[in-house]
């Protein structure tokens, strides 16, 4: 699961959690009134295994949603900067030296400037062709950290270049 599918779990289950206990304190407050302590205790035991199951799969789902972030964590660690230096001289190759910073932000999202620039910007503060040179630069640094030896393919990676992004590409 992502982090993002895991977190929805987890709260989901945090909801679940706390309408199960709520069910368990109306339990208790009509067992008190009603005084039927055979079934009132039934519904009872039946509420608090049900209570230990969630409990269980909220816990769960805490430490799956830690895994994914020390995941996360570590990939970055480990490739982020190798990644980001690569994608950057490739990026600089691409757009014939026009950009010259490249940042991978922490979500793995692009941020680029151009030299007369002072600010980063994401890709889409750029033209079409150039987010696309920005994305086959990434595509390219990954491929050649994570699997160097593997065939690359890319479907239409160079459909919105223009002549000369075309001619900087294959040189």
């Amino acid at each position: 699961q992502t982090m993002a599918e895991t977190t929805q779990e987890l709260a989901a289950a945090r909801m679940e959690l706390q309408q199960v206990q709520q069910q368990l304190h109306q339990c208790r407050g009509r067992a008190e009134a009603m005084g039927q302590e055979a079934v009132l205790r039934s519904r009872l035991d039946a509420t608090l295994r049900r209570i230990g199951r969630l409990e269980d799969t909220y816990h769960a789902l805490e430490l799956a949603q830690e895994a994914l972030y020390q995941a996360t964590h570590t990939l970055q660690q480990r490739f982020a900067p190798r990644i980001s230096k690569r994608a950057q001289e490739l990026f600089s190759l691409l757009t014939g030296g026009r950009y010259d910073r490249l940042t991978l932000s922490e979500d793995f999202s692009l941020n680029v400037s151009a030299t007369d620039e002072d600010t980063l910007h994401g890709a889409q503060w750029r033209s079409d062709g150039t987010a696309d040179q920005l994305y086959l630069a990434l595509r390219l640094a990954v491929a050649e950290a994570l699997t160097p030896e593997a065939p690359l393919v890319l479907d239409d990676a160079l459909l919105r270049f223009d002549d000369t992004r075309l001619k900087n590409t294959m040189d």
